[in-house]
């Protein structure tokens, strides 16, 4: 009589624990079987109580379980637990409630993914435990920027396991990441953000000389607004109410520590300036009024120029 494994996952989670679920039967002495689509639940089950017959222990995969419809409750008596000589990988896009009653929910096994922590400090925590269990040192701080800028815990995974693979033994830090684990465009303007926060305005005026090749400013504009926006708010408020306001903002590790760079490199006056500026731009470039990247440019001018007076200033 047959066993069934049931994975309630879409995607690239769901095709994960697929195989690494096949993997683990095959370690344990099952043969790969067939792969198929759907089908009827009577000639599946039929199949799986006559296989043990004639053929060693296997494992058959049904994909798009769904085409199957609900589990017969006449069906339940013919499944079996661990140690059947047939077994069904069943894989779903999602919630499969509709479609296993409870009398039969007790004879069949069900294989949830992992529970990826949503908070970012948790969700750090978590890649960095990820690539220990890998054998990869992932520096927390290279931890803090992958969470930041990638949101699937899929892509995460696969990201830390090819910058293992390149830091071949070593750590894997801040800097392999910038260079290494994004596109030529995603890496640019994650450079451009942290030459802004820095105050590095030739370096930050060459990356605009390459970013502008691109049709339309407001990528760009959004991701300079959303990295400034924190440091803005901070210096609205007290030390204290800081820490809250990140917390409302929900400020990721990375873009609090580069919003903090930004602050310490330019006055509130400037950035709020900047910050209204960039709202204006943002606001026109929807409309017949758009300035494009000249706008932006003019007004990271205005910014970079600004701070370089207040120092002139200083010195003076």
């Amino acid at each position: 009589m047959p066993r069934l494994l049931v994975i309630a996952q879409g995607g690239a989670g769901g095709r994960r624990l697929l195989d690494e679920t096949v993997e683990g039967l095959v370690t344990a002495g099952y043969s790969r079987g067939t792969v198929q689509e759907g089908g009827e639940w009577t000639a599946l089950i039929a199949a799986g109580r006559s296989a043990g017959l004639f053929s060693t222990r296997q494992v058959t995969v049904v994909e798009e379980a769904e085409l199957l419809g609900a589990f017969p409750e006449d069906l339940v008596p013919f499944l079996e637990g661990e140690g059947a000589d047939e077994v069904f990988v069943l894989l779903y896009g999602g919630d499969t409630r509709k479609y296993y009653p409870a009398p039969c929910r007790e004879r069949i096994t069900f294989i949830k993914g992992e529970d990826v922590p949503f908070w970012p400090s948790k969700r750090r925590a978590w890649l960095v435990q990820f690539a220990a269990g890998k054998g990869i040192a992932l520096q927390g701080a290279a931890a803090a920027l992958l969470v930041d800028m990638i949101e699937d815990p899929e892509e995460l995974r696969s990201r830390v396991e090819d910058l293992g693979a390149y830091a071949a033994g070593g750590s894997v830090t801040e800097e392999m990441v910038k260079l290494l684990a994004f596109d030529e465009g995603h890496s640019r303007v994650l450079r451009f953000l942290d030459a802004f926060c820095g105050a590095r305005a030739a370096e930050v005026l060459s990356l605009l000389d390459h970013l502008k090749r691109e049709p339309s400013v407001l990528p760009l504009l959004t991701a300079l607004y959303n990295r400034i926006r924190p440091a803005v708010y901070a210096s609205c408020f007290s030390k204290r109410d800081v820490q809250k306001v990140a917390a409302l903002l929900k400020v990721r590790d990375y873009a609090g520590r580069m919003a903090a760079e930004a602050g310490k490199n330019y006055s509130p006056a400037a950035l709020k300036a900047l910050a209204l500026n960039l709202a204006a731009l943002s606001w026109k470039e929807k409309t017949a009024v758009a300035e494009g990247w000249y706008g932006f440019e003019a007004a990271l001018l205005q910014c970079l120029g600004a701070t370089e007076d207040e120092k002139k200033a200083g010195r003076a």
